[in-house]
């Protein structure tokens, strides 16, 4: 409640982006505040689940793109996430699209981003994480989500999934192929059969020649798909998928749909936030759907704000679920409310 009357309305009143990294670097560096924050926020639950032989402490984590290049990991763990994804890396270091890129749509509790990869580039990420991890306790799990640099041509794309899983492959608990940001040009034409296939077997046989001449268990690889595919689009997505054993699929990413919203808007880019939930439900839900032996892992993203909207997520097949613009519009404690007596 005090976040909501007092400290939003001040951080509203500056650039969306502007103060999202000042609030973000100034967490990186507050670590004194982290065993305090620990005490108030982190919630009290049972609710683990083990995923190919990774213990996540509980169901909920933080989407990607909030903490783009690692630098604020200790502070996820002390609100009381059970993982973090970092990301998405590119290969090199990029400045992302054009300023303004991020929007605040208030009435809708909704925001509007086209930032285009910004991030410090797979070599700088890995040193962020490997440090974090000195500090962050075993059970904390660290996911990567990768991609490609803006001016690789998308038959050149996979070239630039394998440098960042070479790269991040000691670093990451797990990694996450995106293919589905609408702010990169082109990135989505990866969803299509003719590509995927080849980069899901691709970053696949990485995986195990990796693996092999390390002596250690594969690495759990998942996709991370958009909200706006059609049924036969989203059938052979899972097909490939499947085909490749990955570990599973996350769902979604942003959307490029303009339905029901209340803010008059104008801007491009992926809307995330409460106008999100039922679009990344309904993929979430159809993916149940043919995954009746649960051989892939479904992670819900989108529009995830109350414990209601994390139950939904859980009931339509997620086992994990992952939240962003919740955090921005409720405050730090969302953690512990959505989670509050979770034990099963």
């Amino acid at each position: 409640m005090v976040y909501k009357i007092f400290i939003r309305p001040v951080l509203f009143l500056f650039d969306a982006e502007t103060i999202h990294n000042f609030v973000l670097n100034f967490f990186s560096k507050a670590k004194f505040l982290y065993p305090l924050l620990k005490i108030i926020y982190a919630p009290q639950t049972r609710s683990g689940v083990i995923i190919s032989k990774l213990k996540f402490t509980n169901r909920l984590g933080l989407a990607a793109g909030f903490d783009k290049n690692g630098i604020a990991i200790r502070f996820w763990e002390a609100l009381g996430f059970s993982h973090v994804e970092v990301g998405t890396v590119t290969p090199l270091p990029q400045s992302g699209n054009d300023k303004p890129r991020i929007f605040r749509l208030k009435k809708d509790e909704a925001i509007i981003n086209r930032l285009g990869f910004n991030n410090k580039g797979a070599d700088e990420i890995k040193k962020n994480i490997l440090k974090a991890k000195k500090y962050t306790g075993t059970d904390f799990i660290i996911g990567v989500n990768i991609g490609k640099n803006k001016n690789t041509a998308i038959k050149d794309a996979v070239s630039d999934y394998r440098i960042c899983f070479e790269k991040l492959y000691d670093a990451a608990d797990y990694f996450t192929i995106n293919i589905s940001s609408p702010n990169t040009e082109g990135l989505r034409m990866l969803h299509e059969e003719e590509y995927l296939d080849n980069l899901l077997r691709e970053i696949q046989t990485l995986n195990k020649e990796i693996s092999k001449s390390k002596s250690s268990s594969l690495k759990c690889i998942f996709l991370k798909i958009a909200p706006d595919l059609n049924d036969n689009i989203l059938e052979s997505i899972y097909k490939l998928t499947k085909k490749s054993n990955l570990t599973g699929i996350i769902a979604t990413n942003t959307t490029v749909e303009r339905m029901n919203l209340k803010t008059n808007i104008t801007e491009q880019g992926g809307l995330s936030g409460k106008p999100l939930k039922l679009i990344s439900d309904r993929i979430l839900k159809r993916l149940f759907e043919m995954n009746p032996d649960n051989s892939l892992i479904l992670t819900g993203v989108g529009g995830v704000f109350t414990r209601t909207d994390f139950d939904d997520k859980i009931s339509s097949g997620a086992s994990l679920v992952q939240i962003y613009t919740g955090l921005i519009y409720e405050d730090p404690g969302i953690i512990k409310k959505i989670l509050r007596d979770n034990i099963n």
